[in-house]
């Protein structure tokens, strides 16, 4: 019986050493912590460049182009959503290298979105010039291009929607496997380059793509809100187009350390690795949503 005992544990340590000595490619499911996302709250002018405005101003009488209507956005409340899932790919054992990765993740953020235009609009300028938003006297009216205001809703999102899809590959070295035969403790370091897809946030050019020929005509300032911006019916346009636009492609690199614990015999690991991210240049070109910053998984991986 006791030879029995020391010849299965024999048989236990081969498979293990074998194992670890022949395991060169893996694949991992992975939820993710992306702090690398962020935006303070900000308020831009919307300008339509087709969009005037030729009657119902008052004290002003002549058209009135999209430089010179006080219309907004207001982006505010930024809330990173529980969302976030990847996943890898790896070839362990690479000469020199140690090991090659691919990996993902897909991500969900929020905002209040709102857009505000002017119900009504009187002139106090002194005729000196191009009139701006400022020589208005406005009252405004709002509608918010959120998923809940019109019966929209995904990956736990309901206000103005904000995604991120990154592809990471990545050149890893162990900096310490123990114990030596078996590998159960893996601590890596490494880094590599970084592609990353993002929904636009909410915007003039957003509202222009989603809304077309509609903005291309002269309207009066009533009309504003009761052909346009106050019809949710052509409002929702706006909420739809942000996730359409997702693929649009930023590049990036990013520098990444991590653990993994290799479970005895069986082809299994669990693994927790830190990312910080840097993104080439600015991600929105309307407003600064960093991209700079810690992205965190949590995962298992299976080893063949």
């Amino acid at each position: 019986m006791f030879k029995c005992k020391i010849l299965a544990a024999l048989i236990t340590l081969a498979s293990s050493v074998c194992f670890s000595a022949f395991a060169l490619i893996g694949f991992g499911l992975q939820y993710g912590a992306d702090f690398s996302i962020h935006m303070d709250d900000n308020s831009d002018q919307l300008v339509f460049s087709q969009l005037k405005i030729n009657s119902g101003v008052g004290g002003y009488n002549l058209p009135l182009d999209g430089s010179s209507l006080p219309i907004y956005v207001d982006r505010t409340g930024w809330e990173r959503k529980p969302f976030n899932l990847g996943a890898k790919v790896f070839i362990d054992a690479v000469p020199f290298l140690d090991c090659v990765e691919l990996s993902s993740n897909f991500g969900a953020w929020q905002y209040d979105g709102v857009i505000r235009y002017p119900r009504s609009m009187s002139y106090k300028g002194d005729n000196s010039g191009i009139p701006k938003p400022s020589d208005f006297d406005v009252v405004y009216d709002s509608i918010p291009i959120t998923l809940d205001n019109f019966d929209l809703g995904y990956l736990g999102i309901d206000k103005t929607p904000y995604m991120k899809f990154n592809f990471d590959l990545t050149v890893r070295k162990f900096l310490v496997r123990f114990p030596r035969p078996l590998k159960t403790l893996n601590i890596y370091a490494g880094g590599g380059a970084t592609l990353l897809f993002a929904t636009p946030v909410l915007s003039a050019k957003i509202v222009e793509d989603a809304l077309g020929n509609i903005l291309n005509s002269s309207k009066s300032v009533d009309a504003l809100g009761g052909d346009i911006f106050g019809k949710k019916e052509i409002m929702k346009a706006v909420a739809e187009e942000i996730g359409d636009q997702l693929m649009t492609p930023h590049w990036g690199c990013h520098i990444d350390a991590g653990v993994m614990v290799k479970l005895p015999v069986m082809p299994v690991g669990v693994y927790v690795d830190g990312k910080f991210m840097i993104p080439f240049g600015d991600i929105d070109e309307s407003a600064d949503v960093g991209g700079r910053g810690l992205l965190l998984n949590f995962g298992i991986n299976v080893l063949f």
